[in-house]
């Protein structure tokens, strides 16, 4: 299953949402690639400290034809191997080689036509998009099965949500497609804010997971501290949620 991580909106968690996941599911005993879409290179960081400045994942728009063992990294945290998780990495670069793209013939399958050598070896692929409906999130679309959409307890964060499902079936070319949102960040104090998230949510609460991610300290930490919230803190509410959403994925797959 190719799940790609999507919000045009920043800050509502699309990194620590995919790293947390592709760290749990490798936890499950499935067979993760994360793949970081985001020239920002947030996910990267996480399992990959020395960022390369060639062998990511520009090399994949760049090369139709390219091996992809060639930038398939195994995920590691402080030096150690995470078993069962790889990593194809980004770095600022990839800003230059998405404008370098968009005059190209059927560029928004140009991931698609990469993962497609890989289906029989992965579980699971997640995808770290941008913060942006750019020709690398249009890739992400493209070949996702399943749209993942973090959405904070902000108003801010639900604005162009209705866009966002307009793009998706324009890259889809109107054919069926799947689609869950995952509510972060939830801070049981704010009342009046949660109910009108809720509120606002509700169109779509056939498509909501029923997992919710807790705003947590450890799970800031462990973003500062680049790890997931599973190695920073076993025993954390953060680290409970995410193995609930993670269950919750498998179960949905």
């Amino acid at each position: 299953m190719k799940i790609a991580v999507i919000n045009q909106k920043g800050g509502v968690g699309k990194t620590t949402v995919s790293v947390n996941l592709a760290y749990g599911l490798a936890s499950e005993g499935k067979r993760t690639l994360l793949i970081d879409l985001d020239p920002q290179a947030q996910s990267s960081r996480v399992f990959c400290r020395t960022i390369p400045k060639q062998a990511t994942v520009q090399e994949l728009f760049l090369n139709r034809t390219l091996d992809l063992s060639k930038v398939i990294k195994p995920a590691t945290i402080s030096k150690q191997k995470v078993e069962r998780l790889d990593l194809i990495p980004a770095n600022i670069h990839l800003a230059v080689t998405a404008e370098q793209i968009i005059s190209k013939i059927h560029r928004e399958k140009i991931l698609d036509s990469h993962l497609k050598k890989i289906d029989a070896v992965y579980d699971f692929i997640l995808l770290d998009c941008p913060p942006a409906l750019n020709v690398l999130t249009v890739n992400a679309i493209y070949s996702a099965d399943v749209i993942l959409i973090p959405t904070i307890y902000s108003a801010l964060s639900l604005d162009g949500i209705a866009d966002l499902f307009d793009s998706i079936a324009t890259v889809k070319e109107n054919t069926p497609y799947r689609f869950c949102i995952l509510r972060n960040a939830y801070n049981p104090n704010t009342t009046v804010s949660n109910k009108f998230i809720e509120k606002n949510l509700q169109p779509y609460q056939d498509n909501t997971l029923k997992s919710v991610i807790r705003r947590s300290e450890p799970i800031n930490q462990a973003h500062m501290n680049k790890e997931p919230v599973f190695t920073f803190d076993p025993t954390s509410n953060g680290t409970k949620d995410f193995i609930s959403l993670t269950q919750e994925i498998i179960a949905y797959a």
